[in-house]
């Protein structure tokens, strides 16, 4: 009887033991699985937070554009004399008017920036357009490119281009 005593009395503490390391593996794995949520969230935050400062840097850029547009005026040219592609080169060949109160030497440079970028070919932007921007910019630049030559070849700025490469 005595043995039999001794054996159940072993088996109830192991069994206290198991049971008691049970329930502390229980609370670390709900730890790590809350720990995993706290990250996801803090992704999709961060996620959020840099689309929302490349949609304002997006949205400077254009404004930037806007501000440098030129207006170009066409010189009036009697229409017997002037052919389609005269017209053309006499467009590509007026002086645009600037304002003033803008420094002349950035805007030269963001303009000429933004000029280059819109006479890309057409041959390297038409297979260039059926993937989406991140794949471009990732493409482009491990084919050895520079990150000013991908901004002009894609229209997008130099920033924009940087942190796309970043967050690769």
């Amino acid at each position: 009887m005595t043995m039999t005593t001794i054996l159940l009395m072993f088996l109830f503490i192991i069994q206290i033991i198991s049971f008691y390391f049970l329930a502390l593996l229980y609370t670390k794995v709900t730890k790590f699985d809350d720990l995993e949520k706290k990250q996801r969230k803090l992704m999709t935050e961060m996620d959020n937070s840099i689309g929302a400062y490349l949609s304002e840097l997006k949205d400077e850029n254009e404004r930037l554009i806007e501000q440098l547009t030129v207006h170009v005026q066409q010189p009036a040219l009697p229409k017997k004399t002037v052919s389609a592609s005269q017209e053309s080169v006499a467009v590509t060949e007026s002086r645009p008017e600037i304002r003033a109160s803008i420094p002349k030497m950035p805007v030269n440079l963001a303009l000429k920036s933004y000029k280059a970028a819109g006479q890309a070919s057409e041959e390297t932007v038409a297979p260039v357009e059926a993937e989406d921007e991140r794949t471009q910019v990732i493409r482009l630049h491990d084919a050895g490119q520079s990150i000013e030559g991908i901004a002009k070849q894609l229209g997008k700025g130099r920033t924009e281009i940087e942190l796309i490469l970043k967050f690769r």
